[in-house]
Formats: C-alpha cells, structure tokens, sequence
C-alpha cells in the first residue's frame, strides 16, 4: 500500500514539474531562511554555558540608589565586598575576583607583543571550565612574580619550546610562567590571553581596596542545594553594613545570562541582545508560515486540474481516508524536497551569513541535534501545509467532477485571500522596517558628533610616551602629513567616567547629577575640532586640580549660561578648581543616549589615548611608518598598534548593520515567497474564471478589459494588505527608533514607496496568468457546455 502512495505521489510531483519546483523552491528558501537564522540564535545562546558549573556560576552586580530615586546597575564591585562575602554568607561555594581587562606588554627574548588579560584570584579556574595544559592542576599562584599564558600566547612567546619555568617581561619587569591554560573558547563572553595574580592587582591600584571603589568584578558558586533568591536577601544589606555611607546594594545574576541579558531599568532586568533574537527568530517563523501559506494555496489552485483523477478514485472505491493519506504524503514528500534545497542553500550561504553577522559558524554546527530538529519542522512543515489541501480536495463529489463542474466545488477562496493578506501584511512590515533601519544607519553615518571623526588615528603608548609628551608630539608634528596630535584618557566615542560626585555653588540639597569626566592636555580640543563658546582652553602645565573645562549641557544642568560659568568653582572629587571655559557640546555617549554634562580636567599622562589628526589625502603608510619610528625613538620595545576613528565609530553600531543587512535580505526572501503566493492565487482564479472570461470574450470583451477585471481583485487585496500593513509597520518602526536619542523622522516617502512598489510587484506577478486567460481562445474554455 506505502509503495502505491510512494509511486503516485512521485508520478504526479513529475508530471506537474512546474508546481513541483514552486513549491519546493518557495518551502527551500523559506527552510534555508529559518535554519540560518536559528543557527545564529544557537550560536548566541551557547556563550557561557561551556562551563560545567554553568548553573552555578553568578556575577555579582551592584544596584546604586541615588537621592532622586534612580537606580543604576553595572558590575564593577568593590574588592572588600568578596572578603565580607566569605565570612558572612555560608552558602557559596567558590568566590573569585578579578580585575576589568587590560592590555600589557609581554617580551621574551626578541618577542613582544601587547596582549589582553586579567589579574585574578586562584579559584577563578575552579569556578569556570578553563583547564590548564602545562604546569599542573594547581591553583594559580598567589606569588606575584608568576604568570599564567594561554597555548596560543605560548606559542608566539616560545615556538616549540617548553614555557614552564620560562622568564617574561611583563610591563618592565620578570615573571615566571608557571601555568600554561588552554586557549579559551570563542563562546566565552570573558576573553583572555594572560592571568597575573589578584595580590598584583592590588598593590599596583590600591584605590581597588576601599569599599566605595568599582575597579574589580566578582564572580561566585553556589551549593547545587542553595537558591539564589534566599542568598540574594542576605547579601542585599551586605554593603551597608560595612558601609553606611554607601548606597549600593549588591545582587547575584546568572553568569551564563549576561551576554544576552545585559540591560537593566531601574535595578530590574529589562532585556538585552536576547531582543534582537526573538525579533529574528519571529521574522523567521513568519518566513517559514509564509511559505507553507504558498503551499497551501498552490495546491487548492491546482484543485480543477486533478478533479477527475479524484473523480475516478472515488468511483472505483478509494475512500476519503486513503485520498487525505495520499495527499499528505505528496506534501511531506514534496517538504523533504524543499529540506534537500534548503540545506544546500545554507551550505551556500553560510559564509556570506557569517561576514554579516560577524560569526565563524561552521558546517560541523549543523550537528545531529539541530539536523533532526530540521527533520522535525520540515515534516512538521509538510503536515500542516497540507492538511487543508487534503481534506479539500478530498471532499469532491464523482458525479459533479465527472460532469466538469469545479465551480460550486472550490470553495474557501476567502481562506485563501486571507493567507495571502497575511503574506502581504507581513512583506509591508519587512519593508518598512528595513528602509527605517538602513535610514536609521545612514543618519548616524553622516551625524555631525561635534567633532572630526575623519583623519584621525589613535594610538595607545606606553608610559615611556606619555611621560615625555612635548617630544613625543614635537617628533609627530615633523612629518607633513600629521597636523596636531592630542591627549585624551579614554574613548571619545563613550567616555566611560561617570560621577554624581560632583558640587558648585547653588546646587540643589539632596539632588543627583551624573558629569562625565574626561580627562586631557591642552591640544585636544583643537585636534578633534571642538570649539569653545565661553572662556579658554588649558595650557601647557595646567595644574591638574586647579581648573577645568566643561560642556554646554554642564552649564544648563548648573542653570547658568556659558559666560557665567567662567571662574565659578566646582568640587570634582574633592579636588577644588575654577572653570576656564566652556566647549560646545559633542556626543560623549552612543547615539542611544543623550549627550550628558561633561567636566574637563587636565592631564597628559592618565589614561592611554593619543589622538593624532592627519593631513587628508596624505599617503597612509608614509604617515603610519612615521608614527612608529617616533614611538621606537622613545619606547624602543614598544609595539605598534593602532586604530582609525572613523572605523571605530562604524564598528561601534555593528550590531545595526546586521539588523540592517539581514532585515534586507529577509525581506527580499519575503516578497519572493509573496510573489509566488501571488502567482499560486492567480492561478486558482485563472481555473475558476476561465469559462466566464470566455464569455466575455465572445461578447467583445478586449484583452485589457479583461486584465483590469482578473487583476483589480489582487490590487484590493494588495490594498488591504497595505492598510493592515502600514499601521503595524509604523509602530514597530517608531519603537525601534525610540531606542535612539538623535533618530530620523518617520517620512511618508518611505510608506508611499512602500505601498507603490508593492502594488507594482503585485500586480506584474499575477500579470503572466491573468494575460494567459484573457488570450485564451473562447473556444476550449467553452467546449463542454
């Protein structure tokens, strides 16, 4: 019986080659689209969860309450908090601090390199899975003359050699390799090449060591028979108890929840990038519902061209059941054919896809979980695209089919307009969507940020430099093509100091105001192009505590303007200075964020950063070559490594160009399987007009008079498609936009572009089978009456 249904499903998928390959090629692309994306989502969501203590392992956070009632959430603890929690919390199990990262210079013989890595405690590699390969099982050493260095730093430190026992010099001065760790996983959000020991840390920055400091993160297990909402209610008054000035309260969180759950409001969790999964992993599922609705529709359109295969199965006793089965079959049959085409579409597509996404995922990813998985959706797929054909088709009667009359029998064409609204609902949102993305990006792109982001390039000196900046900078200026070069403590792009511990004269009793401190010299401002509107710039050998800069936003925050700041006083960290002179303001934040009041202050040495403008147009390399033979003239052992501003600014919104990117391509894949759903209803309407189309023609009805009637019912439905659409479109677009400061403005050109290139493409994909009705001689549709 199986090899019967086998033989006539494959019989009719070969006689019917064109249905057969829209199908599948509709289904395939639909498939293909639904597995990238899912492997991008499995891809995400396996970071940190390699460690075999990943159920156990929590990073501690801080919630900081301010007077106003804002509370904000980040994960820089204090050093002492991991010392009261072992003495006062029983239930964990391991506990480990570690420093923020940091770039070190490390030489061995004639190798050097600038690597990144942390300091931290001996338990760290208890906590999380990040075995040694040389040395031992032993914990790190708390000897702060060791090191610990991955395989693949070992390897270009030593070649073939053995590096136990191996001196490096790290930062001037020797270490000791004693552990060699394995290279850590690309799925690990912590990312690392070196380990110094925490006792390092701490004599070198022993500011970390004070209750009311942020430089360290900490990192704990706890027993598998402890919850972590009872040892979070006892650490919620931890710090302050031993604090009673602080107002910070600390709290555990799922270390293996951070990457994607990262976003905090008002100290609760409020998402993260796991937003921009579940939105994929939706447009995904909407693709693959699209292109089952195609299959749907292309099997009732095809209804009038088997009603007498159906005619004569039931008069020679094929009962219903057996019909329903063998259409099933034919739609599972032709979903594992789509299967076949959407995995040599992803094979095809992966790399292109992982260029997008910034991922390296691999054919080995598709592993045998994930394959069944697709087994199972496909049949899945397969069953419910054609259950309601089966059931329809199967529903005919053999005495009106073998008279020829279909028309009272196609019914649900109501079903099938609706699915086809769906499927244009869906397109519209995509559209819309996309347009608002990438105009979203270009806006960015082309934002004035307030200061000149073009031609400059940053480097990060040692301290050899930075302790010699008047010939450091006297050497750059020699060479033509560099124009000046400035000092600047952190990133420009996010300056990451923010302090409410900041007061002037007036300020409001119990008020919290957030400043960012950036600290720089004195050709900083002119090298980045920020003017000032109020008072001076710093000079050369400016006294550090004495005088400071601020920003236009600072002056509306004091409730001041520009000239009045000049010469008032703030307290910055219990440092007491005169304001010189207010810059215009520049964004010191993401374009998510608004621009916050800045305070300047004036160093030369604290921090990394070296800002250098260069002449446009001027040979790169020339210019590159240059700057390193400066550093080598200072630093001789000085690596060079440096980055543009520019490509620093765009790598910064990377996460954006993917949206944008694969919003585009989704959305192309859309209206692809749009235009076949198009094309399927079409030809359902073409079957059942054909006989009235003829009638008309005899009347005298024109071949243009007889498109506008075939072709007016797919522009309503286009129309309400674009009605439905357009509202759900603008909503989800002014929500995403929402999440910017500075955004673009919801034009009407973007929906006007969208409804007339939709009706466009809908109307010339059902055209080839409206014109191949209304050219059909009257003759063979009227024969049988």
């Amino acid at each position: 019986m199986l090899k019967n249904y086998l033989k006539t499903s494959f019989r009719n998928l070969v006689r019917h080659k064109g249905y057969t390959l829209i199908n599948t090629l509709g289904l395939g692309i639909g498939l293909a689209t639904c597995m990238l994306i899912m492997l991008w989502i499995l891809d995400e969501w396996k970071f940190d969860r390699f460690h075999s203590k990943s159920d156990q392992i929590y990073a501690v956070m801080i919630n900081n309450t301010y007077p106003d009632g804002d509370i904000r959430t980040h994960g820089a603890t204090s050093s002492k908090l991991a010392e009261a929690i072992s003495q006062e919390i029983p239930e964990i199990e391991l506990i480990a601090r570690t420093s923020m990262s940091t770039d070190l210079q490390i030489k061995f013989e004639e190798n050097l390199f600038l690597e990144n890595g942390i300091y931290a405690e001996p338990s760290f590699f208890d906590i999380f899975s990040f075995p040694y390969s040389k040395g031992g099982n032993s914990d790190i050493s708390k000897n702060q003359s060791t090191i610990a260095i991955s395989e693949k730093l070992a390897n270009k430190l030593f070649g073939d050699q053995n590096p136990i026992g191996k001196f490096v010099e790290v930062n001037k001065s020797l270490l000791t390799v004693d552990k060699v760790f394995s290279n850590i996983p690309t799925h690990s959000s912590l990312q690392f090449d070196f380990v110094l020991p925490f006792e390092s840390f701490l004599t070198e920055n022993p500011w970390a060591d004070h209750w009311k400091s942020g430089g360290t993160r900490t990192y704990v297990t706890l027993q598998s028979e402890n919850d972590a909402v009872s040892t979070n209610l006892k650490l919620s008054n931890l710090i302050s108890k031993n604090c009673p000035d602080c107002n910070s309260t600390p709290f555990l969180f799922q270390y293996s929840r951070t990457r994607l759950f990262s976003k905090f409001k008002n100290g609760h969790e409020a998402g993260g990038k796991v937003e921009n999964l579940v939105l994929f992993g939706l447009i995904g599922l909407i693709i693959l519902v699209m292109a089952s609705i195609n299959f749907t529709n292309l099997a009732t359109a095809r209804a009038s061209t088997r009603g007498k295969e159906i005619g004569v199965r039931k008069a020679i006793g094929s009962g219903r059941a057996k019909l329903v089965i063998q259409f099933l079959l034919e739609a599972v049959i032709l979903s594992f054919m789509a299967l076949a085409i959407s995995l040599v579409l992803v094979k095809l597509l992966l790399p292109a896809f992982n260029e997008i996404t910034g991922k390296n995922i691999t054919w080995r990813a598709l592993d045998h979980l994930f394959l069944l998985g697709s087994v199972l959706l496909t049949l899945l797929c397969g069953l419910l695209a054609g259950v309601y054909p089966a059931f329809f088709l199967s529903s005919f009667k053999p005495v009106a089919i073998m008279k020829g009359n279909y028309s009272s029998l196609l019914k649900g064409a109501n079903l099938r307009k609706s699915l086809v609204i769906f499927q244009l609902v869906s397109s519209v949102t995509l559209i819309v969507c996309s347009l608002t993305i990438y105009k979203q990006l270009d806006y960015i792109t082309k934002k004035d940020l307030g200061y000149t982001k073009e031609n400059i390039i940053i480097i990060d000196p040692q301290q050899e430099v930075l302790s010699n900046p008047e010939i450091f900078k006297q050497e750059l200026l020699n060479f033509p093509g560099i124009q000046s070069a400035g000092f600047a403590g952190s990133d420009i792009l996010t300056v990451p100091i923010t302090t409410d511990e900041i007061s002037w004269a007036g300020k409001p009793e119990g008020s919290t105001a957030f400043f960012k401190l950036l600290r720089c010299d004195s050709d900083f401002l002119s090298t980045m192009d920020i003017p000032l509107v109020a008072g001076k710039n710093f000079s050369m050998g400016t006294p550090q505590t004495s005088m400071y800069l601020i920003n236009q936003k600072a002056t509306e925050l004091m409730g001041i303007n520009a000239d009045d700041a000049i010469g008032m006083e703030l307290d910055v960290w219990q440092g007491t200075g005169q304001v010189i002179g207010v810059t215009e303001d520049f964004h010191n934040n993401s374009l998510r964020e608004d621009i916050e009041p800045m305070v300047f202050l004036y160093a030369t040495d604290v921090g990394f950063h070296y800002y250098i403008k260069t002449t446009a147009g001027y040979d790169t390399d020339e210019i590159l070559n240059h700057i390193d033979k400066t550093l080598k003239k200072i630093s001789p052992d000085h690596p060079f490594n440096y980055r543009f501003l520019d490509e620093a600014f765009e790598s910064s919104y990377h996460m954006e160009k993917v949206m944008g990117k694969l919003s585009v391509g989704f959305t192309i894949v859309a209206m692809l399987i749009v235009c076949l759903g198009l094309f399927g209803l079409a030809s359902f309407t073409a079957a059942k007009r054909i006989k009235e189309m003829g009638v008309r023609k005899i009347f005298g009805a024109s071949t243009s008079q007889l498109w506008v009637l075939l072709s007016k019912d797919f522009a309503t439905l286009t129309s309400i498609g674009l009605l439905i659409g357009l509202p759900i479109a603008w909503y989800i677009a002014r929500s995403y936009l929402s999440g910017f400061a500075y955004h673009i403005h919801l034009e009407l050109g973007v929906y006007l572009f969208t409804a007339l290139g939709l009706m466009a493409i809908a109307l010339l994909t059902v055209t080839f089978q409206t014109l191949k009705v209304a050219l059909n001689n009257p003759v063979h549709s009227l024969r049988d009456e």
